[in-house]
């Protein structure tokens, strides 16, 4: 077996696909699956008749969807197209109506018996299944398959209406193939052979919560009495009055049946009607419980199905389906389940009900994920299991059940209104596994939100430990996980002595809270220093830890975050542990942040269509009363023609890192090529330590000074306002282009700490003095006072040093400059840049 899929672009592309697979069937059968979100219900037949042409001997089987699954991705407004070529097996299809001519349904039996009869064999090892329209027996058809054709896995779904059917509310998902199409109709493939296997297997992520309840009445897909009283009331009572107001809350606690409890069954309160629906048949006597999905048994419940996929000898094909309500309801976790098969070949779709097979039994789902593997010979898959240990985002999805959980809080809140013993039992499962760390005592991030919102806690110090790999590196695992203990305990402790709460938001993350009318501000302060005080003491037992605490006053749940990511940067950077901050101030301003994006878009613009420009400033000789050579600046062109300075992208650039060096490998480039043939001018060029630490970057510069026939024309600038971290590489860097002919400045002189440290240590041949002491040496005389010390230094020494004065603007500036003999002045008195020298 073997299997490719591609993307549609067009039919011309088909052919070339097609021709280069050089399929036959007479090597084996071949299963062709379409399933697409942009094509309606004539146009998907057209092009299914269009594959069969190129393909005659091929098993068409089509559904529409609102998304499609290609090589473990969602992706929407596409086309898929998987083709399965088999080597001993076989494939044999089957489109059946399930509409009798006079518009009444056929018993799920009967087309249960032409399903056996038509398509399927002993060795039948897999029936992939959709279901189009609205079948009203589609689970009772999946649940008689187990007696029927007894011991033939499923797998499929009920197709969803194409992304393409746009305001055509009526329009239901269809199936189709060469022959045409249908909303009322089920399209099967059995897949099968003496050597065929295949594996199916579900994942839902439902935790069962609350008592049992049976279903004693119901008629059709509505379910009338439970225990034998009012469905509605029943349910109401068990969920809170809440859902009357937000009924759409009901689709976030499906039932579960007692003896199947991973496989949901979603619920709908139709409150116009006050009437309780559910999205399959749910059988008279059947026992089910309330449930609700979460980002932990997600996770457990992918973990496990993983664990099977990947044991799987024979996975030389992954099918795989997903739920449209699913994909509403808990988005991060469809993107994030699918990405564990991104480098298979996984292929399917998003569909509006599941069909798997667990323990041995074929069953109907809802808000589920379906994966089967199947295969004729030994072969494996390349999987990505790294996504188990990246979680974090998952916890988003569980927005809507905590929003249910604050909205019954608020309702129960007023004592007079007494919660029902059944619903304080499921809002207590509930509490147990959305707001308390997995398999431990402490509350979580969820919680700390809860209390933020319902109990006024608006004072909160945030703690973090950050040194970890670290302490992993010189400790060990064993010796960090003891000392983590200890933290925890110390700070819970702490917290529980002193009457306030205390999380775990993220491993070593945690925080302390409490209302601000509760404890006073100074109150707060000096406790959180007395557990700061206690996390320092050196136990002899643990590795010595040196959190940061941040205490924000005035939180709120919008701007906790914001506040403490600005403090702990700002901390950071000034190395200091302790810091008090407000939440209200720390406002995002959207206005810089949209800046920085477009300017990162001009950014990338400039790089992709070669519009990173130099410019160039003339320097002018105090003694040959001339211009006598230039210094190149960067500028870029946005995609109006715009000349873009380096204050608006500089920064932005550097931030991101790649962005920077790909501009500043470029513009030493340009400006090699412009001064590559001029031999009586000089030209100087910015550098930072970043650029010296890039080795593409200094190998360009060396492999240019090597070649030209004038390379002490070229001269490199260190930009002294840089905080260099690596003095033996720069030295290195300087001795290099020394070496080679090349000169060295030390630019922005004077503005930085380590003035020194660079001028004794580092071979320099023009010190520039920085344009912010010049600009202010007219009316600063500590400024002129600077400068004459420069100046004096340089004639004092043994040192052939040239003085560059930045930013002489205008005559007097530059009457001092001559006063000190300063040997270069550089500013708009003389030359503004340009984009081309006189030369």
């Amino acid at each position: 077996m073997f299997t490719w899929n591609f993307q549609y672009v067009s039919k011309a592309r088909l052919v070339e696909d097609f021709n280069q697979l050089m399929l036959y069937s007479q090597k084996g059968d071949i299963l062709i699956r379409i399933h697409t979100s942009i094509h309606l219900e004539e146009e998907a037949v057209d092009l299914a008749r269009f594959i069969k042409g190129l393909v005659p001997g091929a098993h068409i089987f089509g559904t529409s969807a609102s998304g499609v699954i290609g090589w473990g991705k969602l992706m929407y407004n596409q086309c898929i197209i998987s083709v399965t070529q088999m080597e001993t097996g076989y494939v044999r299809t089957m489109r059946r109506s399930y509409l009798m001519k006079n518009k009444k349904t056929v018993d799920p039996k009967d087309i249960l018996n032409s399903i056996s009869d038509g398509i399927i064999s002993d060795d039948t090892g897999l029936l992939l299944t959709f279901i189009s329209g609205s079948y009203l027996h589609a689970s009772r058809f999946v649940e008689l398959s187990n007696e029927m054709i007894p011991g033939v896995p499923m797998i499929g779904g009920v197709a969803d209406r194409p992304a393409a059917s746009g305001s055509r509310d009526a329009m239901k998902g269809f199936v189709f193939d060469e022959n045409g199409w249908s909303a009322n109709s089920i399209i099967l493939a059995a897949i099968g052979g003496e050597n065929f296997e295949s594996l199916s297997q579900a994942a839902t992520g439902a935790q069962p919560a609350g008592g049992e309840y049976e279903i004693t009445r119901t008629d059709g897909d509505r379910i009338v009495s439970i225990d034998g009283v009012d469905a509605v009331e029943k349910f109401l009572s068990t969920t809170g009055d809440v859902l009357r107001e937000k009924p759409e809350l009901s689709w976030v606690m499906p039932f579960v049946y007692s003896d199947m409890d991973e496989m949901p069954i979603l619920v709908r309160y139709d409150k116009e009607a006050n009437e309780l629906w559910a999205y399959q048949h749910v059988s008279e006597g059947r026992k089910v419980r309330r449930a609700f999905i979460y980002d932990g048994k997600i996770v457990s419940d992918n973990r496990a199905l993983f664990l099977r996929v990947e044991n799987f000898k024979k996975a030389q094909t992954v099918f795989g389906y997903s739920c449209s309500v699913r994909h509403k309801l808990y988005p991060h976790s469809v993107r994030w389940e699918l990405s564990v098969f991104e480098n298979s070949n996984m292929c399917g779709c998003i569909t509006d009900g599941e069909i798997s097979n667990q323990g041995g039994k074929n069953v109907y789902a809802n808000i589920s994920f379906v994966v089967a593997v199947l295969g004729e010979e030994e072969a494996t898959q390349e999987y990505n299991p790294y996504v188990f240990s990246h979680t974090e985002g998952l916890a988003a999805d569980n927005k809507a059940i905590l929003s249910y959980m604050a909205a019954i809080q608020d309702e129960y809140h007023d004592e007079s209104k007494t919660m029902s013993d059944e619903l304080a039992g499921t809002m207590a499962d509930y509490e147990k596994k959305l707001l308390y760390v997995d398999d431990e005592e402490y509350a979580n991030a969820a919680a700390l939100n809860m209390d933020m919102r319902l109990n006024e806690y608006d004072r909160i110090c945030i703690m973090n430990v950050l040194e970890l790999s670290s302490m992993r590196a010189v400790f060990g695992d064993n010796m960090v996980e003891m000392t983590y203990k200890n933290y925890i305990e110390k700070c819970s402790g702490f917290a529980k002595a002193n009457g306030y709460h205390f999380y775990i938001l993220d491993r070593w993350q945690v925080a302390i809270g409490s209302a601000s009318y509760l404890v006073s501000l100074p109150q707060f302060v000096d406790n959180m220093e007395k557990l700061q005080s206690k996390l320092f003491e050196n136990e002899d037992n643990f590795i010595p830890i040196v959190p940061l605490f941040c205490v924000i006053d005035d939180c709120k749940t919008t701007n906790i975050h914001d506040a403490y990511n600005s403090a702990r940067v700002e901390m950071m950077a000034k190395n200091i542990q302790f810091m008090i901050t407000k939440g209200e101030s720390e406002i995002i301003d959207v206005d810089a942040l949209k800046q920085r994006y477009h300017m990162v878009n001009v950014i990338n613009y400039a790089i992709a269509h070669d519009k990173i420009i130099p410019y160039f400033q003339g320097i002018y000789d105090n003694k040959k009363k001339c211009i006598s050579h230039y210094e190149a600046l960067m500028r870029m062109e946005d995609e109006n023609g715009n000349v873009v300075s380096p204050g608006d992208f500089l920064d932005v650039a550097r931030s991101y890192g790649v962005l920077y060096d790909k501009i500043s490998i470029t513009m030493i480039k340009k400006v090699f090529e412009k001064f590559k043939d001029i031999d009586d001018a000089c030209v100087s060029m910015n550098l930072g330590i970043r650029d010296i630490k890039n080795n593409n970057l200094v190998q360009t510069i060396y492999d240019f000074l090597r070649t030209t026939d004038h390379p002490g024309s070229f001269i490199f600038e260190i930009l002294e306002n840089e905080e260099v971290d690596d003095y033996e590489l720069l030295m290195n860097f300087v001795d290099k282009i020394h070496d080679l002919g090349g000169k060295i400045a030390l630019d922005d002189f004077g503005s930085g700490f380590s003035n020194l440290q660079h001028v004794l240590g580092i071979q320099t041949d023009y010190l520039k003095i920085d344009g912010s002491i010049v600009r202010k040496c007219c009316e600063n005389m500590d400024s002129e006072r600077l400068i004459s010390l420069i100046t004096s230094w340089k004639h004092l020494g043994s040192k052939n040093v040239k003085i560059v004065a930045e930013f002489v603007e205008n005559e007097e500036i530059q009457k001092i400059m001559s006063k000190y003999r300063v040997d270069y002045s550089q500013g708009y008195f003389f030359a503004s840049p340009q984009p081309d020298v006189e030369h």
